[in-house]
């Protein structure tokens, strides 16, 4: 529930604390892809987060398109106390990510519950938690570090069923004067497979270079963000 609260003390002076209000916020896009006809098709999405942060932090992200009803997307709701926070929700993945992410190991992972400490993080993936909370599917851990003022990240997934571990690792804060540059990097055992990213910003400009062992160069894109009046527009392409 998404609501104000108030009280009063039995003394002189009222109290009213303040309660973090919810954050809406929103997101119009237009993309276009190639059809099966070699046509250019289009498509209008939308993209809905309601956000609330403090001692009960809420997370819920609703998509939708033309013609369609909207959905729920993604979902988190959690709480945090003395510096130990405790979420559950199916968007709680702790391996590193990336701007593009087309060739970068993403382990699945449903819902969970994910427990964070300082720089580190647990996320225990539960196999269907609306019919059985103790069947576990796989289980993430990364761990967050500053080197040399350097945001560095090393992470795993293992995986209970098929004995499988997905490494991962993430840099970001390399500040270049003109651009700020950051990647990251997985590594699947199982099938021997490594993949990579590399990502630049500067003055509005994200851009993106992916590959991984097989083809090094497989995509490059990006975009460009403006603020006009406190909206973001936004061009990109892949």
């Amino acid at each position: 529930a998404i609501s104000t609260a108030a009280f009063a003390e039995d003394t002189v002076t009222k109290v009213t604390p303040t309660v973090a209000a919810p954050v809406l916020s929103g997101e119009v896009s237009l993309d276009f892809a190639e059809t099966a006809a070699n046509d250019i098709g289009g498509t209008m999405n939308l993209e809905l987060g309601v956000d609330m942060g403090g001692l009960a932090t809420v997370d819920l992200n609703f998509v939708g398109q033309d013609g369609s009803a909207i959905d729920l997307d993604t979902w988190a709701v959690g709480t945090t106390v003395a510096g130990v926070g405790v979420a559950i929700g199916d968007d709680l993945g702790v391996m590193p990510g990336a701007e593009g992410e087309q060739t970068l190991a993403a382990p699945a992972m449903a819902e969970a519950v994910q427990v964070t400490v300082g720089d580190a993080v647990v996320a225990v993936g539960l196999t269907d938690w609306s019919t059985d909370v103790t069947d576990v599917s796989n289980i993430q851990g990364a761990y967050t570090m500053n080197v040399a003022n350097l945001d560095v990240t090393a992470a795993a997934d293992y995986n209970l069923d098929s004995e499988n571990t997905v490494l991962g690792a993430g840099v970001g804060g390399l500040d270049l004067g003109l651009a700020s540059v950051g990647g990251a990097m997985t590594y699947d055992m199982d099938a021997e497979t490594f993949g990579y990213e590399a990502v630049a910003t500067s003055m509005g400009i994200t851009a993106y270079l992916n590959g991984d062992d097989t083809d090094a160069l497989q995509n490059i894109g990006g975009d460009y963000a403006v603020d006009v009046a406190g909206a973001t527009f936004t061009a990109g392409a892949n």
